[in-house]
């Protein structure tokens, strides 16, 4: 019973280790991109300087560099708290070690004790000649060499057993100091938080007292937006048109599909939630549908996309196999690229060196231009949008989801 309970206890402590093991390299890499996703948008912040033109864009992305702050911070407090268990297992296993080497230690005393009764040439003579007969005298003489190679193991555990405490506390020294360390890691995070909100408080005041002026810079973009979806959709419209004369088809609002573009667009459709992310980096600064805008609660904003604020000059990939429909130039708003999957459409707008053309086959993954630069923000945001011949789809519900 006893020894069914140590082995139980013994595979319940190497699961917790492994699950340990599991869980601290998890949150070790989401820190590491944290502390990535922050550093990126700090640099941005730094080039970008703030004006009357760019203010909501920089109180977005400061908005998100707070989030990424916050969620660095719940990360670091995880660690600490795995730090703690650890601490508390090795504390733990040395007072158990502590008292193995006690019993070893006074075992191996009484051990000595004895034969130290016994020891000495004489003695040793006398205790195997005194045997009453042969045999007696052969088991005396094998006991004497089982008992000093008994000896021998019992001072090789004792040694043993003393390096493993050693070790355990070489490796409870390292924990303590590298809690010490996440400790003031995490002081630093939270002060650069806090500074952080103090300036984005700052900045709100300021779009406050300058509301009708944002207020009618967000409904001219607004206008606008609204104006590149009708020539988006207009051009689409177009183009289902003309590919469906020439396969004497007329009347529909959506392509009719050969075989091959039946099967490329089913096996998109399949991978809905797993597409990956047209940039590396970046955040969703403006999700899509309607929703209040983060200043002003009562302008509601409408985008028939995403926006994903990325670094300057961002490399944009394609994010599945098809045939680029149409490469769209629109004044002030740099160039829109249209790659159609069957029926399916998506478009990345704002690029610059566009390194496709029309008509072109493309693979998923392949690199189709850089995001460009906001002439009136500073900014570079990607928009992107995802139809289905004419309809206008959520694109976060067809990516696949951030870790």
């Amino acid at each position: 019973m006893l020894r069914r309970l140590l082995f139980s206890g013994f595979f319940l402590l190497l699961g917790l280790s492994v699950t340990y093991g599991q869980s601290r390299r998890a949150l070790e890499k989401k820190r590491r991109q944290l502390s990535e996703q922050i550093h990126r948008i700090s640099k941005q912040l730094q080039q970008t300087e703030l004006t009357e033109k760019n203010a909501l864009e920089v109180y977005q992305m400061r908005k998100q560099k707070i989030a990424y702050q916050q969620q660095l911070i719940d990360n670091l407090q995880k660690e600490l708290h795995y730090i703690n268990v650890l601490i508390k297992e090795k504390n733990d296993s040395l007072g158990m070690l502590g008292k193995d080497l006690d019993t070893l230690k006074r075992n191996y005393a009484e051990a000595v004790r004895k034969a130290y009764k016994i020891s000495g040439k004489e003695k040793i003579l006398y205790f195997i000649l005194s045997a009453d007969n042969f045999q007696q005298a052969v088991r005396r003489v094998r006991y004497i060499r089982e008992y000093a190679d008994y000896l021998k193991r019992q001072a090789d555990e004792i040694e043993a057993k003393r390096q493993e405490v050693e070790a355990v506390r070489r490796r409870l020294t390292a924990q303590r100091h590298r809690k010490q360390n996440m400790l003031t890691r995490l002081n630093d995070e939270k002060r650069q938080m806090l500074a952080e909100q103090h300036k984005q408080k700052q900045l709100i005041e300021r779009l406050r007292k300058k509301k009708s002026y944002y207020i009618a810079q967000i409904r001219r973009k607004q206008r606008e937006a609204r104006r590149i979806d009708r020539q988006i959709r207009k051009l689409i419209a177009r183009e289902i048109a003309r590919r469906n004369r020439a396969r004497g088809k007329k009347g529909r609002s959506e392509f009719a599909l050969t075989p091959e573009g039946k099967a490329l667009a089913k096996s998109f459709a399949a991978n809905k939630g797993r597409l990956p992310w047209p940039v590396k980096h970046g955040y969703v600064s403006r999700r899509f549908g309607v929703q209040p805008h983060p200043v002003y609660k009562n302008v509601k904003i409408t985008n028939s996309g995403i926006h994903i604020t990325t670094p300057p000059s961002e490399k944009v990939y394609n994010i599945f196999d098809g045939e680029v429909m149409m490469i769209q130039v629109i004044p002030g708003a740099n160039t829109a690229v249209h790659i159609r999957h069957g029926n399916y459409i998506t478009i990345y707008l704002n690029l610059e060196d566009v390194q496709v053309r029309q008509g072109q086959k493309v693979k998923k993954g392949q690199y189709i231009g850089r995001v460009a630069k906001d002439p009136s923000t500073g900014t570079y945001v990607l928009k992107f949008k995802i139809f289905k011949n004419l309809n206008k789809l959520n694109p976060l519900l067809w990516l696949a989801r951030k870790k």
